[in-house]
């Protein structure tokens, strides 16, 4: 079905999208968020993949953490009904761990798909989503170069035949960095990928939301908090990633942890012998910061809000 992506995405646009319609609710579509705001040059470069800009080519997003790179691609997908598989990846993580495993069922062995597979496999044309995929070791990720490619492989363990394009399934992977390493220290689990993985992908680098975005988000999020309130949270957010991208702390502000602030402070608000905004910060975000940090993160908020 075609809708206005002025309807789907609440984002002034002429041009129409295609939204699956099904009879039976897949329960790997993900669910929406009523608050989520779409960045209109962001989900740009998202349609237009979406709708073969780059012909099959897989989808690569960089950016910060917290940036939003994950959720873009999760509520995109919610809003046009597509299934989403989302794999975590890790430095320890090998190709049998994507394709699939023999387990034992009933005592006898069986083999299970894994993630990719069974992505690959869903004949409701999913998205497989390979999260921090710059932690893979580069032998992994050139091992799905075929897949990248949209090659027909073989499953060694079951001799099965897959096409990868069968279906319709596209792969996106994100990232902290584009592949290229991190010389900063922030990403240390991250390595450096063979040129010729990396040549498989469209690109698009993925920013943290700006402060007129946040706004709004907030304001529809927590619609309690007063909108002084809310700009000086983002003020302070902004801040906050400044410290964070010089290397001088090692907590940052996402939009998810912003939300989380204002509506933790709007709910201690009335607790008697507290600066709710402070006590509020520490269960958002500071206790995850070391002691010096944290102190940081309260000289912040006290030299944005003041002393009242």
């Amino acid at each position: 079905m075609q809708k206005p992506i002025s309807e789907v995405f609440g984002i002034n646009a002429p041009a129409t999208v295609t939204v699956e319609v099904r009879d039976i609710q897949h329960n790997l579509i993900p669910r929406q968020k009523p608050e989520y705001i779409f960045r209109r040059e962001l989900l740009s470069d998202l349609l237009a993949w979406v709708k073969g800009a780059a012909g099959n080519d897989p989808l690569y997003l960089t950016g910060p953490t917290g940036s939003g790179k994950s959720s873009i691609i999760e509520q995109t997908a919610s809003r046009l009904g597509i299934p989403l598989y989302v794999v975590s990846c890790h430095e320890r993580m090998e190709i049998p761990e994507l394709f699939g495993r023999f387990v034992v069922k009933n005592g006898q062995m069986e083999w299970t798909d894994g993630p990719l597979v069974a992505g690959l496999k869903d004949p409701g044309g999913a998205w497989i989503l390979l999260d921090e995929v710059d932690t893979l070791d580069p032998g992994t990720f050139t091992g799905l170069n075929g897949i990248l490619e949209g090659r027909s492989i073989i499953i060694p363990e079951t001799g099965e035949t897959l096409d990868p394009l069968i279906y319709g399934a596209r792969i996106v992977v994100a990232g902290n960095t584009a592949g290229n390493g991190d010389d900063t220290g922030i990403y240390q689990a991250t390595k450096r990928q063979n040129a010729a993985s990396m040549g498989r992908f469209m690109m698009v680098e993925v920013g943290y939301a700006t402060p007129v975005e946040e706004k709004q988000v907030l304001s529809i999020a927590c619609p309690d908090v007063p909108p002084i309130i809310g700009d000086n949270m983002v003020k302070v957010a902004g801040m906050v990633r400044d410290l964070y991208t010089a290397g001088e702390i090692e907590v940052v502000f996402c939009t998810r942890s912003l939300i989380r602030w204002a509506h933790l402070a709007q709910f201690y608000k009335a607790k008697p012998g507290i600066n709710p905004l402070v006590y509020a910060l520490d269960r958002a975000l500071g206790f995850r910061a070391e002691e010096t940090s944290r102190n940081a993160l309260h000289e912040l908020v006290q030299r944005v809000f003041g002393n009242d």
